[in-house]
């Protein structure tokens, strides 16, 4: 009996540990761990950051000093360069030149930057200094697109135009106006230059500056196109929705199309396969003589998609209080999804980026809380000990240790009753462990059951040009709407409502409780309160609490 006894015992040395263990993480974390962070405390990081080999270079706007700033692989701040005059939120993604010659000249290794104040700078990725600049045209703003490196010239997509700029000292070779765009990137082959616009026409233009378009009719198209070899991808945004095309520039005929969700994201392309996104689903694309959709799932991203060279996917996903997506392809045609930890929570649209340093492998995530977080790849078997746990865990541990042997010590004695008591007991102590777990996930599982799709609020004609891009708000009075727009910077719905109520010239009245601030009336009236949505997603908490996005649409109405 007593071998028997001290087998139970042995046995709940190792139980209990496991359950006090936290449950086990995804396979990207159990490879990775934190190695440094940066709180820029405003703005957003909304455009992947970019390594040049020696620096990790950020750019953070939507705030009083949009700025790139410079950081070796340890954290140190190297170098900070700002432009002030830029009040947009900056959404053209850095590019790196390395040093070359070519018809205009030689040129440095440098990073290019596209602001909304229509400025293009050419820094120096080694100490922020200006090597040149080239003021572009601004119509409510300038630059927020993706440039494009075409030989010896740099391809520079402004607010309704393209230019050719020299990389040698940034002097236009010449200029084309097109239709008016919004992250209107511009994507180069061996005919020339394509580009989209508001309007949903496909541009061509070829490299003395002449210009074509197509009407495709789909939708706003805001990212540079793909080349595929079967056909030109654009993924347009649309009022009901969005539309994946395949274009044939040969015979200008639209021969696929594949619908999808509400704001699409930017696609990304490797070899034959294509990853888009939008708020309703990741999909994976396989284009060859024509496109196929090979797998989706599930998922709401509206910004860039990383893709790397190891075959790792990331998204952020554009919600409050929302985590990773982390995705892999496999042989099978399935996409495998799995949300990871990195410490970054609410709202984002830009891509991470993997670098080396040839030793080590680095991942850098920011988002919209103007957040940086590295992680480094590393390999290690971990084991849980009791010295990874605090002293009240150890004494817990103990505890629960004492109620196993006592308990078992009486179930083998044939005491049922003290049997029963202290295994009672032990049940009750390990229930009180497992509720808040159990409790997350049954809420997790009933939102994800239960609660209605949002219909994301759509841009109004009727709105100036300058307000794209922009925070804007509605407000529903009478049967009328009243909006205002034009806003940055902006993190929660209060300080939103409260800069647009000044702006019409409305009252606005709330009360602060202990669950956050309420609004009580707006512009005089009350009747049963008010409820707003942001981004067709209704409210749920307070407004100081609800936080929106660099291009958030918030509705108030009276209920």
């Amino acid at each position: 009996m007593f071998r028997r006894l001290m087998a139970l015992l042995f046995a709940s040395l190792f139980l209990v540990p496991a359950i006090l263990a936290e449950a086990p993480s995804t396979p990207w974390e159990e490879t990775h761990s934190f190695s440094w962070e940066y709180n820029f405390e405003t703005g957003f990081i909304s455009t992947s950051p970019l390594f040049t080999g020696e620096q990790l270079l950020v750019r953070t706007s939507g705030h009083a000093e949009p700025s790139v700033t410079a950081f070796d692989l340890s954290g140190a701040k190297i170098w900070e360069h700002t432009n002030p005059e830029s009040t947009n939120n900056d959404m053209s993604p850095l590019l790196h030149v390395p040093a070359g010659q070519g018809q205009c000249g030689s040129w440095p290794e440098m990073v290019l930057v596209g602001w909304t104040s229509g400025l293009v700078e050419a820094l120096n990725p080694s100490d922020g200094e200006l090597l040149w600049s080239t003021q572009s045209e601004v119509v409510g703003w300038g630059v927020t697109g993706e440039l494009a490196l075409d030989g010896a010239f740099v391809m520079i997509p402004t607010r309704q135009g393209i230019g050719q700029y020299c990389l040698a000292d940034g002097q236009q070779q010449w200029w084309t106006e097109t239709g008016l765009g919004w992250r209107n990137g511009v994507a180069v082959d061996e005919t020339g230059y394509f580009m989209g616009d508001e309007a949903g026409q496909l541009w061509h233009i070829n490299r003395t500056g002449a210009a074509t378009s197509h009407a495709l009719q789909l939708g706003k198209i805001r990212h540079a196109p793909l080349f595929t070899d079967a056909g030109i991808l654009i993924h347009a945004q649309a009022d009901s929705g969005s539309t994946i095309g395949i274009f044939n520039s040969t015979n200008a005929t639209l021969t696929q199309q594949f619908p999808a969700g509400f704001s699409p994201a930017i696609p990304v392309l490797q070899g034959e396969y294509i990853v888009t996104g939008d708020s309703s689903n990741m999909r994976m694309l396989h284009c060859s003589s024509v496109c196929v959709v090979l797998d989706e799932i599930p998922f709401h991203t509206n910004g860039e998609i990383g893709w790397f060279d190891n075959g790792q996917i990331f998204a952020p996903s554009n919600l409050p209080d929302s985590n990773w997506g982390f995705f892999t392809f496999d042989d099978e045609n399935n996409l495998t999804y799995s949300s990871i930890e990195v410490g970054l929570h609410g709202y984002g649209t830009a891509s991470p980026i993997q670098f080396s340093d040839g030793v080590t492998t680095f991942t850098a995530f920011g988002n919209d809380q103007a957040i940086l977080r590295v992680y480094s790849n590393f390999e290690e078997n971990t084991t849980l000990s009791t010295s990874n746990l605090d002293l009240g865990a150890q004494l817990l541990l103990f505890g629960m240790f004492v109620l196993l042997g006592f308990s078992s010590a009486f179930l083998l004695n044939g005491k049922r009753e003290w049997f029963l008591r202290t295994s009672s007991l032990f049940a009750l102590v390990l229930v009180v462990l497992l509720l808040p777990d159990l409790s997350s996930q049954w809420s997790k599982s009933f939102d994800e059951q239960f609660s209605e799709p949002a219909s994301p609020e759509e841009w109004n004609e009727q709105w100036p040009d300058a307000w794209l891009g922009t925070q804007i708000i509605i407000f529903e009075i009478d049967g009328k709407e009243y909006s205002a727009g034009g806003f940055v910077g902006h993190t929660d719905v209060l300080s939103l409502t409260q800069v647009a109520c000044e702006a019409l010239d409305f009252e606005l009245s709330g009360e602060s409780t202990e669950l956050g601030w309420y609004i009580d009336s707006i512009n005089g009236i009350e009747g049963k309160g008010w409820e707003f949505s942001v981004d067709g997603s209704k409210g749920i908490i307070s407004v100081d609490q609800s936080m929106v996005f660099s291009t958030s649409i918030v509705r108030w109405t009276p209920v």
